[in-house]
């Protein structure tokens, strides 16, 4: 029996007596987690109730995935202290540096953001202070940082990007200027963007219509691109004709109107020399 100041602890295993206890008005103390009476008689009388057993060294909590390592050490669960224990002082001391040891942190250096659901995937944790990624298996650990020295795999779009390339800095897409492409961390967005890429592909575009000419080039079936600010058709053949006209309409501004008379370059030498 332990005392502090005026609980009168009762030790050992309680749990088979604690009803007995109950009646001789004893109390719990959840921050201990023993029962006690403020008695000191009254405590020594509840101690006679406790079946004497072997000496209990307990361990502390552990982690969930531990409960098998503890059981094949010998370890037992106290569920009314709710922590492990042993029987010998040397298997718990040792017990309780292996939940250390699985509890610290072995955090993962570099920029880790690229790979972040990879490190989720596994089982990596966010240290809120440290700002950190961590894992508490060393081996794991290990394997993530291996992760982000090597740095994210790039998908790259293959194609003309040029149409949507706005639309792919919204997707987050990135630049390579040593492959120039476009590429994306994630798979399934840079799968997104290759399709987008694919199906604008399709689009041909008519460059620099004149005002004058957009509602020809509806009637035609030519539709306007808001992001590449440019007319397209999805038949080539009806490009290449509003394309002509495009190159008529230009040609047709270069000539001189039908009141302009045209000035003869030999009459514009003979100007200057005074003839």
């Amino acid at each position: 029996m332990e005392q502090d100041d005026r609980k009168n602890f009762i030790t050992g295993n309680t749990f088979e007596v604690k009803d007995q206890l109950k009646e001789l008005g004893c109390k719990w103390d959840p921050e201990s987690s023993q029962w006690y009476h403020s008695d000191e008689e009254a405590a020594a009388q509840a101690q006679k109730l406790v079946p004497a057993g072997p000496e209990r060294h307990f361990i502390g909590q552990a982690p969930y995935d531990m409960r098998e390592l503890l059981k094949e050490i010998g370890a037992k669960w106290d569920s009314e202290k709710g922590q492990w224990y042993h029987s010998n002082k040397e298997i718990a001391l040792r017990a309780q540096q292996l939940i250390a040891e699985a509890g610290r942190g072995h955090y993962i250096t570099g920029d880790a953001h690229a790979v972040k659901e990879q490190l989720k995937a596994l089982g990596c944790q966010w240290d809120v202070d440290k700002k950190q990624w961590f894992h508490t298996e060393r081996e794991v650990a290990a394997q993530a940082q291996a992760l982000v020295d090597r740095g994210p795999e790039k998908h790259f779009i293959q194609g003309n990007c040029f149409p949507v390339t706005e639309q792919l800095k919204k997707m987050d897409c990135r630049w390579d200027p040593e492959m120039k492409a476009w590429y994306h961390f994630d798979r399934e967005t840079a799968a997104k963007a290759q399709d987008l890429v694919e199906r604008t592909a399709q689009k041909h575009y008519i460059p620099e219509v004149p005002y004058e000419l957009n509602e020809r080039m509806k009637e035609m079936g030519c539709r306007w691109d808001a992001e590449a600010r440019s007319w397209y058709h999805t038949d080539p053949a009806v490009e290449q004709e509003a394309r002509r006209l495009v190159q008529d309409a230009r040609e047709r501004r270069q000539q001189p109107g039908l009141g302009e008379s045209r000035i003869d370059p030999i009459q514009t030498i003979e100007l200057d020399r005074g003839l």
